[in-house]
């Protein structure tokens, strides 16, 4: 700045640091973004950091004095190389641009400044920050960049009215934390609001973790001998969550970090813990044990579904060997006291009474199961995933339905139902090919009830299932009276109808509902009403099905009022509705007459 004197800087000495001086001006410099119309908070602070830096801040701020020739190109330069493009066409303009002071001030008054549309606009970008359950982290970092752009035009709103508006965007699922927060006896802030619901999303994100990492247990096969190393086991859990980075339930890891200490840990203590904490707990803990109770209810529906319950086959992944709990399913079998199975629930067991070879067959495809377990007290019959992974064969799952093969040859089919790999049934079990009792028909089953047991099916169809006692003559001369009368024909509508000469004159009705869910006003049903004519419709909303004699009847008459007439015929389906009432309308055959 040799050519202005007002301008001119002290020459900084020469010293040890130039070098680690230059080195931090150049680091700073790359990492100051391109201005634009997002990010101006951010390029501000970095870039006043810099100016700082280079003492030139205060001259670039005051107008009133002019810079020298060689500050004023070097901060030009500056400020023109770090905005883009569009923020370059919308603040330099040629009366400026020769000007590091004046881009200043044109940047400043764009981005920051006071006037009343720019503070509409920053306030309507910070009440439309939208909250996202699946994006929290960036809810609040959006918050804190839209209040920092408030504070760059001149709004600065009371602390705990920001944090009002802040909670105000919280969803309903959030309500509880909601009502801690504003319940506190601490200052409610925009800081505070965020921390919270920080930590309620840390806190939630970790337990989906360890929710989703922990397989489903339904059957583990294990010896006498090591069931009652449960003590062992018991230790080896406890070790395996010392290792863990996150404190549990009656558990505290020390190692988690220096400043939680064991008497501020919430799960040591959950009685000092926010009761906003305790609720999102013991909503975590409802919907563990509702994903156990859907697996369990999936199983027991198809326990009491028609048939013996106990011919179910399930392919398990989680049990270790194949399970049967019936000795007619075994080709060969060695009965005794065996070992035991452990169940998914604690210290339960339950006693194999014998082991051998099952054979099951559907139709005239047959396959043999080695090493299978003869377990009476079990409610269901298992297939180990495991054991026929061991034997070399694959699973393949489509639209709800499964197969499993080896060497290119199914072995078995089945279904998916929630989750449940249900193997068919087989139609022969055993050696000496002992029938299922599930689904397959016994010498109770009627023909006539095997028929309606599986919807109506034709005989060709359940012929397989029928009890050799069905002679060939009833099967042949087999008739169903709900079947016969469901495939009569209605007979077809020969009326002629012409359309008529002028509106109103012929009028169609017809009521839709129930409606759910309800308007906000209640209303269940439309009444709607075509006109023959025109075609026109109308809709009318009634809350009760027994409105429509009511509105009908408003409806004639501010016609008829309209038109001085009433329509000559009035057609609807025969429902009560219509037919209940058909006293209220006779008036309407005639124009004279009053509904």
């Amino acid at each position: 700045m040799a050519n202005n004197v007002p301008g001119v800087r002290p020459a900084a000495p020469i010293a040890a640091n130039d070098g680690f001086r230059q080195a931090m001006l150049k680091t700073a410099l790359e990492t100051i973004p391109q201005l634009n119309e997002e990010n101006y908070s951010i390029w501000k602070d970095k870039m006043t950091a810099l100016l700082k830096l280079r003492g030139v801040l205060t001259a670039l701020n005051n107008t009133g004095t002019p810079l020298g020739d060689s500050d004023n190109a070097e901060l030009t330069m500056l400020l023109l190389s770090k905005m883009d493009s569009v923020t370059h066409q919308n603040v330099v303009t040629a009366d400026n641009s020769e000007s590091a002071q004046e881009i200043w001030s044109s940047i400043k008054e764009r981005f920051a400044s006071s006037q009343s549309s720019n503070r509409a606009r920053m306030f309507n970008d910070f009440l439309y920050v939208k909250f996202q359950e699946d994006a929290v982290e960036t809810f609040v970092t959006d918050i804190k960049v839209a209040i920092k752009k408030l504070v760059d035009v001149g709004i600065e709103l009371p602390k705990d009215i920001l944090a009002y508006l802040v909670l105000f965007k919280f969803p309903a699922s959030l309500q509880n934390l909601k009502r801690q927060i504003m319940h506190s006896d601490k200052d409610l802030t925009v800081d505070f609001v965020c921390n919270h619901l920080t930590q309620y999303n840390n806190e939630a994100r970790a337990e989906l973790k360890e929710t989703s990492g922990k397989p489903t247990e339904a059957v583990l096969f294990s010896s006498k001998g090591k069931s009652k190393s449960t003590g062992n086991e018991h230790a080896n859990g406890s070790n395996q969550s010392n290792t863990s980075k996150r404190c549990k339930a009656g558990y505290h890891n020390p190692k988690q970090d220096k400043n939680h200490s064991a008497d501020n840990c919430w799960h040591l203590h959950p009685e000092i813990a926010p009761e906003w904490w305790r609720d999102s707990q013991a909503e975590w803990k409802a919907s563990k044990e509702k994903g156990k109770t859907n697996y369990f209810m999936s199983l027991l529906t198809l326990w009491i579904e028609s048939g013996d319950p106990k011919s179910r086959i399930i392919l398990d992944s989680g049990a270790s060997a194949h399970i049967f709990n019936d000795a007619k399913f075994f080709e060969r079998i060695e009965t005794g006291d065996f070992d035991v199975i452990k169940t998914g629930k604690q210290n339960a067991t339950m006693p194999i009474k014998g082991k051998g070879t099952v054979r099951l067959t559907w139709g005239k495809s047959s396959i043999t199961l080695d090493n299978c377990l003869f377990v009476p007290d079990i409610v269901i019959n298992l297939i180990s995933a495991g054991e026929l992974d061991a034997k070399g064969c694959s699973l393949h799952s489509t639209n709800s339905k499964f197969t499993v093969s080896r060497n290119g040859r199914v072995a078995l089919k089945g279904t998916i139902q929630n989750g449940l790999y249900s193997v068919n049934n087989p139609t022969l079990v055993g050696a000496f090919k002992t029938r299922l009792s599930a689904n397959v028909a016994t010498a109770e089953d009627t023909l006539q009830e095997m028929h309606e047991k599986y919807g109506h099916a034709s005989v060709q169809r359940i012929e397989p299932l029928l009890d050799d006692s069905i002679s060939r003559n009833e099967r042949d001369s087999f008739q169903c009276k709900s079947c016969v009368l469901a495939k009569i024909t209605k007979q077809s509508f020969k009326s002629e109808s012409k359309i008529v000469d002028k509106p109103f004159e012929r009028l169609h009705l017809d009521l839709i509902g129930p409606i759910k869910p309800e308007s906000s006003l209640k209303h269940r049903f439309i009444l709607t009403v075509v006109d023959n004519h025109s075609g026109y419709l109308a809709g009318f909303p009634l809350v009760h099905k027994d409105d429509t004699t009511d509105v009908l009847i408003t409806l004639l008459e501010n016609e008829k009022a309209k038109r001085g007439y009433f329509p000559s015929m009035i057609c609807s389906d025969g429902g009560g509705e219509f037919i209940g009432n058909s006293e209220s309308y006779s008036g309407c055959q005639s124009p004279g007459e009053r509904p």
